[in-house]
């Protein structure tokens, strides 16, 4: 359980760390109550098991094993979080060792990390040499922005302190000159609320600035894009065609209901599976939170929306990519039923017919509408929308339809998603990297700083 807290601990579920989840439980062949319990983490439903609840009923000779496991995977996909060292350090705490303890653990931790990867060997969809040639033009680019930004934040970081001490200065000489003046006092006093308030909300948001900043530093080596969209769209099963893996969990498979950012990664390119926009169930506004947490990071966004139900409502979530500068591609999912066997044949004999624009059924009536709340929101043309129906290319990596995989493939159309992918990151990746480094981090840094100098040149 304690395990399964520290997998959910960066509100991100790595695959990796999914992976060697389910092999641990594997090997210790837990049971089906444990595993529901492991669910109900996942997918943060309410649970009386807790860390301090889990945490407490281990015992002190299984202490360092569970540690040993914690640290492990919290190092697996490279990155340990200042959330997972917080909860590291709670459950020490409460354990009773030392940080000299703990950090033992880390060294081997991140020897056991680098030693899996190494072992790793997936292909996918997206891979190919000329996704390496590129992702490693993005990489060059992006060490580069993300050295800018640093320079920035230190910049920023500096003239901030050098406000708080200015004031500090003059608090202290009016005090001390003018101690039973009432409008000293009161100018003293403005000034103290004036750096209460640098103290309590720019050091704040520079330090969720610093953390955002943070985060994108273990995706530098990495073309990143992440999936949006209303819940059940159609992301995770997008998700899984590329990738050519599945979100089976621990359990029952009840992980693709979690309510964190799921990430994947391989060969320099990294694809994150974000909750639900504007769910409408309880907990939907939380799940459009954890969603937007992953926008900095993202290279690009592939939006995906159906047929079947296109809303005004889930655009509007478009003005949000707009504000960070975040290029877009939209995946119209066709939905057709294609698990009845009579209309698998009908489609397999005429693919194209769901596609097209015209006629009773055709698309672009969708199309045109996509466009206008698109535009509205978003406020430009300047992206792809891509037809493609989803159930068709995952029926063609499903065992029973292996006779008709080449054909239910290429009637998908997902190769055209492939392809829309595929020009972004090549013809315009390193531009994409830039904006995620310089229109995002130092956009923000900026406009503190610029704060920070006004209030100087005021006191």
């Amino acid at each position: 359980m304690l395990l399964t807290h520290i997998v959910c601990a960066d509100q991100q579920i790595h695959s990796e760390e999914s992976k060697y989840l389910r092999e641990l439980g594997d090997r210790a062949n837990i049971s089906q109550h444990t595993k529901d319990e492991m669910e109900k983490i996942f997918a943060q439903d309410n649970h009386h098991l807790t860390v301090d609840y889990i945490t407490k009923q281990v015992s002190v000779e299984e202490q360092s094993e569970v540690m040993r496991q914690i640290l492990a995977i919290a190092n697996l996909d490279g990155d340990f979080s200042s959330l997972e060292r917080e909860l590291v350090n709670k459950i020490g705490k409460i354990w009773n060792w030392s940080e000299e303890e703990i950090n033992w653990y880390r060294e081997y931790a991140e020897k056991f990390a680098n030693s899996r990867k190494e072992k790793i060997k997936q292909e996918t969809l997206l891979a190919g040499e000329e996704y390496s040639k590129a992702v490693e033009n993005c990489s060059k680019i992006a060490q580069q922005d993300y050295h800018y930004a640093e320079l920035a934040f230190n910049k920023t970081e500096a003239t901030l302190k050098t406000l708080i001490l200015s004031l500090e200065e003059v608090i202290l000489k009016i005090e001390q000159k003018n101690s039973k003046a009432t409008t000293a006092k009161e100018v003293a006093k403005q000034l103290e609320d004036s750096k209460q308030s640098l103290d309590a909300e720019i050091i704040k948001k520079l330090a969720k600035v610093r953390e955002s900043h943070k985060a994108k530093e273990r995706a530098l080596n990495y073309f990143s894009i992440a999936f949006m969209g209303r819940t059940k769209a159609g992301k995770s099963t997008l998700h899984s065609i590329i990738t050519q893996d599945g979100w089976d969990s621990i359990g029952v498979g009840k992980q693709r209901t979690t309510r964190f950012n799921r990430i994947y990664e391989w060969k320099n390119i990294r694809i994150i599976d974000t909750p639900g926009i504007g769910a409408a169930a309880e907990g939907g506004r939380d799940d459009e939170e954890v969603a937007k947490s992953i926008i900095d990071e993202a290279d690009i966004i592939c939006y995906v929306v159906t047929n079947d139900s296109i809303q005004e409502a889930e655009f509007q979530f478009l003005k949000v990519l707009k504000e960070r500068a975040k290029p877009l591609i939209i995946l119209l999912n066709v939905k057709y039923n294609l698990r009845n066997s009579r209309r698998l044949e009908h489609f397999l004999k005429n693919p194209d017919k769901l596609f097209a624009l015209e006629g009773k059924n055709g698309i672009g009536g969708h199309i045109d509408r996509i466009r206008r709340y698109a535009k509205e929101h978003y406020t430009n043309n300047y992206f792809d929308i891509v037809p493609v129906m989803l159930l068709a290319a995952q029926l063609s990596s499903e065992p029973e339809h292996q006779e008709n995989k080449e054909k239910l493939f290429q009637a998908s159309r997902i190769q055209d998603f492939l392809d829309s992918i595929r020009e972004s990151l090549i013809n315009y990746g390193t531009i994409r990297r830039s904006q995620t480094f310089l229109g995002s981090t130092v956009g923000a840094i900026n406009h503190h700083n610029q704060w920070i100098i006004k209030q100087t040149e005021n006191n």
